[in-house]
């Protein structure tokens, strides 16, 4: 048992491909709440439900690429920017938001490029979604098309971890294989 084991390490090894960084991977959205407060979490809240469909609309109209998405959201800064300060001044005018599209550290560790919104001193309870691959919203993108992918991933969704499936096509590769080998020798 103990070989098996081992020998399922070291191929997992060889065969995973490094991910250490989000760099290449996913394209962020986060909304960082000034503070943990109900009133500040609601602010959050409400500007990520009014920016949303705008920023959505702002990207979309055409397929992107991650590269396209990239630049697109580059390009597009300031006017997000002023999408931004026009629906927090309605929603926490007491509040000053930054807006920047920049590499940015994850609690799990992980650096992605991401649209960071923080409003007022950033301390609270955040939220966030990927825009690549789709999850934030409508952007229509070149790869990986899945409609069987629900991409409701909006604050008031509860989300449990029962709810996740995480599957990996190297590992159930070698599952099988290792199955099938066992079952030849046993």
């Amino acid at each position: 048992m103990i070989q098996k084991t081992m020998i399922l390490m070291i191929l997992l090894t060889i065969l995973t491909p490094s991910t250490a960084s989000g760099e290449e991977s996913d394209i962020r959205m986060r909304v960082i709440a000034n503070s943990d407060t109900a009133e500040d979490q609601s602010a959050k809240e409400a500007l990520y439900q009014s920016i949303q469909p705008e920023i959505i609309q702002l990207l979309g109209g055409h397929p992107l690429t991650r590269e396209e998405l990239s630049d697109q959201l580059n390009v597009k800064l300031h006017q997000i920017r002023l999408i931004v300060e026009r629906h927090a001044g309605d929603i926490a005018p007491e509040q000053t938001v930054s807006t920047a599209f920049e590499p940015h550290t994850f609690p799990d560790g992980g650096t992605y490029q991401t649209l960071v919104i923080k409003i007022g001193s950033g301390a609270g309870e955040n939220w966030w979604c990927a825009f690549f691959p789709e999850m934030c919203g409508t952007v229509t993108l070149e790869e990986e098309k899945n409609e069987d992918c629900e991409n409701d991933l909006s604050p008031e969704k509860k989300v449990s971890k029962t709810d996740i499936k995480v599957e990996s096509f190297i590992v159930n590769w070698i599952s099988d294989k290792w199955n099938r080998f066992s079952e030849k020798r046993g």
